[in-house]
């Protein structure tokens, strides 16, 4: 008997639970496109898009028509080539970035969402273990502060499996506060880095 009224209570807490629906998990895939730069001799460094992987947890702060939402994008692109006619520079290029945010949705309740999202957190470029001229690349890592911010739709579905499952597609720019390391210096000490996805959003 007691047994019974535990499993009871275990259900009512899952059940009441999930129809708050105040945490969010997004799992996205899509591309990361990162702009032309400039070695400090003036010579072009062009990168190739990368696919990118996305997962975002979310926790809701508050409710209403506009949602405000504590967040954790992770995004991560690991095959970016790396062109350039200084046979110093890097081969590839793969990136990583983690950064807490603040996100606004707005008009909450309808089948499409928009929202905003701001926030600063931490990035991690990794260039080839060989540069262009065979010699070995001696900063194959550099760590960097990184500011992202970006915007995006949800979409409300009738999907369900266990938990109600959405559809979001998004942009971000997870813009690095440092110097990238591409094997040569580069005249810039600040980088765009632009991931757009979509894929599904878990509420729970």
């Amino acid at each position: 008997m007691i047994q019974r009224v535990l499993m009871l209570m275990l259900w009512v807490c899952c059940l009441s639970f999930a129809q708050e629906e105040k945490n969010e998990m997004g799992l996205l895939l899509g591309a990361e496109f990162i702009p032309e730069a400039t070695t400090s001799s003036s010579q072009k460094l062009s990168f190739g898009r990368s696919i990118a992987y996305s997962v975002d947890y979310a926790r809701r702060l508050s409710s209403g028509n506009t949602a405000l939402f504590l967040e954790f994008p992770f995004a991560a692109a690991p095959s970016h080539k790396v062109e350039s006619a200084q046979l110093n520079a890097i081969t590839s290029l793969a990136t990583l970035f983690v950064t807490p945010s603040l996100r606004a949705r707005f008009v909450s309740h309808a089948p499409a969402s928009p929202w905003l999202s701001g926030g600063f957190g931490y990035g991690l470029y990794e260039g080839s273990s060989v540069l262009q001229n065979g010699l070995a690349n001696t900063e194959i890592r550099r760590n960097v502060a990184t500011a992202q911010f970006g915007g995006g739709i949800d979409v409300r579905t009738r999907l369900k499996l266990l938990f109600p499952i959405g559809l979001r597609g998004e942009v971000r720019d997870f813009y690095t506060l440092e110097t990238p390391s591409f094997g040569v210096p580069a005249q810039r000490t600040l980088q765009h880095n632009v991931v757009v996805s979509g894929g599904f959003v878990v509420h729970f």
